[in-house]
């Protein structure tokens, strides 16, 4: 007789009916928690750097969370500290010995460890548990390929399961390991496993070179749309970086999909918005990170983190309500170091402002003086994100100085494009000695746009007004 609790047999769903899905999977979460690392390198830094009780517990919280979107029922949570990981099976003989009972006692069919584990470690804790078990990149990993809707969206996520799982395809032949694989006594599971990794790495490179393909086209897409300033925002997942695109490129923008889930963004969505007085830009939303976002999907989802990096500038999307602003601003910053697109203009943007008391929006509003706060519910402070938007790109701009000939119909052109991609400080007219009407204007104008607008024939110098 078994002494584990009896799972339910009947499931029902939201409407009472019975349900026909099968029931979700029952998860332990493990963790291991160690001590920050006195240097870089170190087999301890593998391992995340989460250095007190509070950091740790906000860490197994969105693997919680993480679970959840996954599909799968959490039913338990296991930590232990130790002063490093034990190589074989992360966790200490102790440990493993009480996550085994638990694994038994709760009918638990996957363990989730908080980490990413080595080969072997998946491989022995699966012998000791008699159950599955997977890492937080592997986790994410699913979550990706559950969300994954467009074809290049799921090419990404092949390519990073497959780059994650090429390592450890020994571990999924584990069964034909007692064939032994000593000379002359190999067997059909070795020889299977050396097809897998052949086949593996031949789906990887084609997979490597259709990406690439793809991106060159982004690239010649992206010169198409010079015509236009481009913005992307960048974010932790969940945020509301959709729901703040939406409400931005209302009411000509085409809506994007707002979903209160993790990754419910995984391509690039382009939407004009008008900043007024004429100007407008393009802004891009992007696919949402977290903490120790898996290298394999950083560098399988270029192409469509490329968005990042031929922005003009950059809105920083956080949740004002939420505590871990500061933590997750940082792993934000953490994965734009490693496309190198840190050095770009940007404005922070702390987005659910509605969600604020009085007293957290002056404790903001002192930490982050420069922010915009925004609502995309409600609508609040979106102007005013726009004006900085606007602002934000005068800077880059230089002060010049035209001379246009007035009866030129070429002549509103360049004035139509100094407004959309500038801003005209003054215009006047005159009459040159030979009698001509000419339109003496004074505008903010970036370098990148004098050739697109066509005013190198009719500058007169560039100017140190302001």
């Amino acid at each position: 007789m078994s002494n584990h609790p009896e799972r339910e047999v009947t499931i029902r769903n939201e409407r009472g009916l019975i349900s026909t899905a099968p029931p979700p999977e029952r998860a332990l979460l493990a963790q291991l928690i160690l001590p920050t690392p006195a240097s870089k390198n170190t087999l301890a830094d593998a391992y995340g750097d989460e250095s007190d009780d509070a950091d740790s517990l906000d860490s197994l919280e969105e693997l919680e969370g993480l679970a959840e979107a996954a599909g799968v029922q959490v039913v338990d949570k296991l930590t232990q500290k130790r002063s490093a990981p034990d190589s074989a099976t992360l966790f200490g003989k102790g440990k493993v010995e009480e996550l085994k009972q638990r694994v038994s006692y709760e009918a638990i069919e996957v363990v989730i460890v908080d980490c990413d584990l080595t080969p072997a470690q998946g491989r022995n804790l699966e012998k000791e548990f008699k159950c599955r078990v997977i890492d937080r990149t592997e986790l994410i990993l699913d979550i990706f390929a559950r969300r994954a809707q467009t074809k290049q969206a799921k090419m990404q996520v092949e390519l990073a399961q497959l780059r994650y799982q090429l390592p450890r395809l020994k571990r999924m032949w584990s069964h034909l390991e007692r064939q032994g694989g000593t000379i002359g006594l190999r067997g059909p599971g070795e020889t299977q496993l050396e097809i897998d990794k052949s086949l593996a790495r031949g789906r990887i490179s084609l997979l490597e070179k259709q990406l690439s393909t793809i991106r060159q086209q982004k690239n010649i897409e992206q010169a198409g749309r010079r015509e236009f300033d481009l913005g992307a925002l960048v974010g932790y997942t969940n945020v509301g970086k959709s729901a703040l695109l939406n409400a931005l490129s209302r009411p000509t923008g085409r809506g994007v999909l707002e979903a209160d889930m993790l990754f419910a963004t995984l391509g690039a969505t382009t939407r004009r918005v008008e900043l007024g007085g004429g100007r407008e830009t393009l802004l891009s939303d992007t696919v949402g990170l977290v903490r120790r976002l898996p290298h394999h999907l950083v560098e399988s989802f270029h192409s469509t983190l490329a968005e990042v990096e031929f922005a003009d500038y950059l809105l920083f999307v956080a949740s004002g309500a939420d505590d871990e602003l500061e933590d997750k601003l940082r792993a934000v910053r953490s994965v734009l170091d490693e496309l190198n697109v840190r050095d770009k203009p940007s404005l922070l943007v702390l987005n659910q402002a509605d969600k604020l008391t009085p007293e957290r929006r002056d404790d903001l509003e002192r930490r982050y003086p420069e922010a915009v706060f925004t609502s995309a519910l409600t609508g609040a402070g979106l102007d005013i994100l726009r004006e900085r938007i606007f602002r934000l790109l005068d800077d880059s701009a230089e002060t010049i100085a035209l001379e246009l000939p007035a009866e030129r119909q070429q002549t509103g052109r360049v004035l139509s494009q100094i407004a959309r991609h500038g801003r005209i400080l003054k215009q006047d007219f005159a009459t040159t000695d030979d009698g001509h009407t000419i339109i003496c204007v004074e505008a903010r104008l970036a370098k990148r746009w004098w050739e697109f607008a066509e005013v190198g024939a009719f500058m007169k110098k560039p100017s140190s007004i302001a």
